[in-house]
């Protein structure tokens, strides 16, 4: 084996285990399709008969990816984005794809504003993750306003939906390699309703 050169720059652009996160995010793109492939299941009732062995589905797959995922994440060290682990259902490990797999609901509430709360469709366990406030920006006041006026904010005034890119004033439009002169006698040939 040839020894490593002591005078080599390292590479800035190495990631650190890529075979393991390579190998994470292939488990998470597997799990995400094997969920919405798919409807989710009804969860069979109980019976008080002599237990049958269950035939696996393709959402039991998904959920052991999603769980092996956990396990291979914890056993190498190595963390697993948080926006990742959201995605996760906590009580079946099914991925939580919106409209699919999992119904979202946004909340009001008074510490963050709006909470998001996903519920899985296999197990109806529930995740609370708050929302991020949306940002408005508030228009400058035209003069300065007394201590006894109220603040109270204006409706948002609706523009006039501008003309598409090729009917703009200045817009230069191209027939192959041929540029097209607007005849200002017969129009441009664009017309707008």
């Amino acid at each position: 084996m040839a020894k490593k050169n002591k005078d080599e720059i390292p590479n800035p652009q190495t990631v650190v285990n890529r075979d393991i996160m390579q190998r994470l995010n292939f488990m998470y793109q597997a799990s995400v399709y094997l969920g919405t492939v798919l409807p989710v299941p009804p969860t069979p009732a109980p019976t008080k008969r002599a237990k049958r062995v269950r035939k696996m589905n393709v959402h039991d797959l998904s959920k052991v990816y999603a769980g092996s995922m956990k396990t291979v994440s914890n056993k190498t060290m190595i963390k697993m984005d948080p926006a990742v682990k959201r995605t996760l259902c906590s009580g079946c490990n099914l991925v939580l794809v919106p409209g699919s797999t999992a119904s979202v609901r946004v909340k009001s509430s008074k510490e963050h504003g709006h909470v998001m709360f996903y519920r899985c469709a296999a197990c109806d366990s529930t995740r609370r993750i708050p929302a991020p406030p949306t940002l408005r920006s508030r228009p400058a006041t035209a003069g300065p306003s007394s201590s006894n006026e109220m603040q109270i904010d204006s409706p948002p005034l609706k523009h006039a939906r501008r003309p598409p890119h090729f009917a703009r004033d200045g817009h230069i439009v191209f027939r192959g390699n041929e540029q097209l002169v607007p005849d200002p006698e017969r129009g441009d040939g664009i017309y707008i309703t």
